[in-house]
């Protein structure tokens, strides 16, 4: 996998790869507001040909940073660092949104804050609670089950 990789990208059409992926991207990218679904309704458009781009235009921004990481960030540097930040990745994609929620309906809502105040309190105190919830899952899980040395 890693040599595939590595053989597109040293390819003389890598650059016209990416402009194409970008393109791809671009239109896949959807930028209307109008048929917009409600909270809860994924991927949050009625309209069925905007959900199909929507959804490709998602998996297309996942398969980029994915194959980006692999390439230049897949190295232990640390072993508290890549214990916690590493293995909190698939928590954070699992309860993310819970806490997201949380804020919205206990502090956005109810204090009436703008949009750009109400996406830095969603985007820091979510990342903030994921991470301390997490180490305290660890900490727990290590008391119970000792690492081995």
């Amino acid at each position: 996998m890693l040599r595939t990789r590595k053989a597109m990208g040293e390819m003389t059409w890598a650059p016209i790869t990416v402009l194409c992926a970008i393109l791809l991207y671009s239109l896949s990218s959807a930028q209307n507001y109008t048929q917009v679904g409600f909270l809860f309704f994924y991927p949050l458009y009625n309209d069925y040909t905007i959900q199909c781009l929507y959804t490709t235009g998602t998996w297309m921004w996942l398969y980029f940073i994915v194959w980006t990481m692999q390439y230049i960030a897949n190295k232990k540097f640390n072993d508290n660092v890549y214990k916690y930040v590493a293995g909190s990745s698939l928590y954070a994609y699992v309860s993310h949104y819970t806490w997201i929620v949380i804020w919205n309906v206990f502090i956005v809502r109810p204090y009436q804050i703008t949009f750009i105040p109400a996406l830095f309190i969603d985007f820091f105190l979510t990342d903030a609670v994921i991470l301390v919830t997490y180490i305290m899952f660890v900490l727990v899980y290590e008391l119970i089950f000792p690492p081995k040395t």
